[in-house]
């Protein structure tokens, strides 16, 4: 970005401001007032509160895109009125929402321009990490992904080759005429993943991209923040894995993860026995105290700066020890209500929670039942309850909870998928759409695939990032049972299409197959470029660019031992110390 743009910016007027300053110092060679080293002091501590204040700015506009683009959620007595007049004379099909929104544009596949490799090289400079290009490599019949010098080397990247062996598997699987060997051109394919894309902030909104960039994880609900990206399966289990169980099973089988069951899989009404009217009527949720967007929030870029919105507050904040224990309660949740922006959406539904129990007394039941049943400790997952990380917080009866299994959770007539590190659950909105209950789906300025393919008031009812109207979601349903138990049955009816074959298999033809079909067609190979193959490979190209070749897959099978790590001494100090150094 030129500097000139730079000053084009939010307080670009202060730092024009205060060059001119130094710069008229200097011209008339008179030293500040408090010699070299205050000036440099003052231009350190500037320069600080400079940058604090773009990354706030950018923060804050990228929490404006949900707010600008969430007109479905609002709800008032006309509408509730008249949706449910509708539902009641069986047309309620025509009255999901008031208004055509993005969420309910369903999975329209996307138009696809024709791209080089060198576009796909742009793309690597909107990213910091879990980014890479997967490249076929016709002589080797292989192929390999790259990932820049420049980038971090961290756990995520674990995701990222994730999704690049099971990527490779489906393309070799789908399209074998394709990839074969030295009579077919190299395939260039942009590919990030992550709890949420790890690009620069102040990159976007990103609208100049032309190669398709694939998004393995939660990508941006406003498609203008990031134009070209795609949004594919989260590498989970019950996602990623599950494509391409279906790949190599020539579509014949759908993973379990989807199946009815009493175990391991979704939770449906007969699972258990059910009905509608045993559920007691609370939202619930049992959820992991886990970072709010961290990559796209944290202040500096070693991903432990100061963040806007705050995950795991200091107890002795809001909690006063000394004080009676109902006293000390009512003042905690107190100073909750009064931080209450300040919090990430996990500790908003926290205090909602803890307001709703002191509000319900003895004798009543609390609305809300969220929790936080686990937090992440040293070594993975870790109970809240009985742990010192929260003991405080438990001695007042706020924000612990025990952990519910799915089981248990489908006894509830309520649920909602709090957005977490990505912006999203990943697994909890399938997870609760089957159960017999009804979602409250928490916006976020991300979303995964699969939203693309729910609508709000059909599937769902969609609740707020800030969770403000949670309250007037839960107390509409309450006076409107008829209408919340039909949204519930056909957020149930998708995920029972997703276990059958024709349902599954149509979500991986529109999600998979055709994308990437159109990604084949798109792109343009250096044999079509008006270059000199003898001067201008593409793997002289990527090595211009700091490409650096690091897992290389046959794309023969989606397991494990079909890639393999680079494992020359670069490389894998890379993988050990972060940075990479050339050897």
């Amino acid at each position: 970005m030129s500097i000139l743009t730079q000053l084009k910016r939010p307080h670009g007027l202060v730092i024009l401001a205060f060059v001119a300053t130094l710069s008229l110092q200097y011209l008339l060679n008179t030293p500040d007032i408090g010699g070299a080293e205050s000036q440099h002091r003052l231009l350190g501590e500037n320069a600080r509160q400079l940058a604090e204040a773009e990354e706030a700015h950018h923060f804050e506009r990228f929490l404006q895109h949900i707010s600008t683009k969430s007109l479905e959620d609002e709800i008032n007595e006309e509408f509730a009125t008249r949706y449910a007049s509708a539902a009641a004379a069986g047309r309620l099909e025509g009255a999901i929402a008031p208004t055509q929104t993005d969420e309910q544009a369903s999975h329209a596949i996307r138009e696809i321009q024709p791209y080089t490799l060198q576009d796909a090289l742009e793309e690597s400079k909107v990213w910091k990490r879990a980014f890479g290009i997967l490249v076929y490599d016709p002589e080797r019949d292989i192929f390999v992904g790259h990932y820049n010098r420049k980038n971090k080397w961290l756990n995520c990247n674990k995701k990222l080759f994730n999704a690049l062996r099971t990527l490779a598997f489906i393309l070799r699987k789908v399209f074998p005429d394709r990839f074969c060997g030295a009579d077919c051109d190299e395939l260039v394919i942009p590919v990030g993943a992550g709890d949420a894309p790890h690009v620069y902030k102040w990159k976007l909104p990103y609208t100049s991209g032309k190669a398709p960039t694939l998004m393995f994880g939660s990508a941006f609900r406003d498609t203008s923040l990031y134009s070209n990206m795609i949004a594919m399966p989260m590498p989970t289990p019950l996602h990623l894995q599950c494509f391409g169980q279906w790949a190599k099973n020539d579509g014949t089988e759908v993973c379990k993860l989807l199946q009815s069951s009493t175990g391991e899989g979704v939770v449906f009404f007969d699972d258990l026995g059910l009905k509608w009217n045993d559920l007691t009527p609370q939202v619930v949720s049992r959820t992991t105290d886990f970072t709010y967007l961290p990559t796209l929030q944290d202040g500096k870029n070693d991903g432990r700066g100061w963040r806007f919105l705050e995950d795991r507050p200091i107890p002795s904040r809001f909690i006063h020890e000394g004080e009676p224990t109902e006293e000390k309660r009512a003042n905690a949740i107190q100073a909750l209500n009064e931080q209450y922006d300040t919090l990430a959406p996990r500790w908003k539904a926290v205090a909602l929670t803890a307001q709703a129990e002191l509000d319900a007394g003895k004798d009543e039941l609390p609305w809300a039942n969220i929790k936080l049943s686990k937090f992440s400790g040293g070594r993975g997952k870790v109970p809240t309850v009985g742990s010192d990380a929260y003991s405080q917080w438990e001695s007042v009866g706020i924000a612990t909870g025990e952990v519910m299994g799915p089981q248990e959770l489908a006894h509830y007539k309520y649920h909602i998928d709090l957005a977490g590190g990505g912006g999203t659950t990943w697994t909890g909105t399938v997870d609760k759409l089957a159960m017999p209950g009804l979602l409250f789906h928490h916006l976020s300025p991300t979303k995964d695939y699969i939203h693309d393919r729910l609508k709000p008031w059909k599937h769902y009812i969609p609740v707020r990032p800030d969770l403000r109207d949670l309250k007037a979601k839960f107390d509409w349903a309450e006076a409107h049972p008829t209408q919340a138990k039909i949204i519930s049955e056909a957020g149930t009816a998708f995920m029972r299409n997703l276990g059958t074959l024709e349902g599954f298999g149509q979500m991986y033809d529109e999600v998979m197959v055709e994308p990437l079909r159109r990604i084949i067609e798109a792109y343009q190979p250096i044999s079509k470029l008006q270059l000199d193959p003898e001067f201008w490979s593409w793997k002289d190209i990527l090595k211009a660019n700091k490409e650096e070749p690091v897992i290389e897959c046959t794309g023969l099978s989606s397991g494990r031992f079909s890639c393999k790590m680079v494992q020359n001494q670069s490389v894998l100090n890379w993988e050990k110390y972060g940075t990479f150094v050339a050897r």
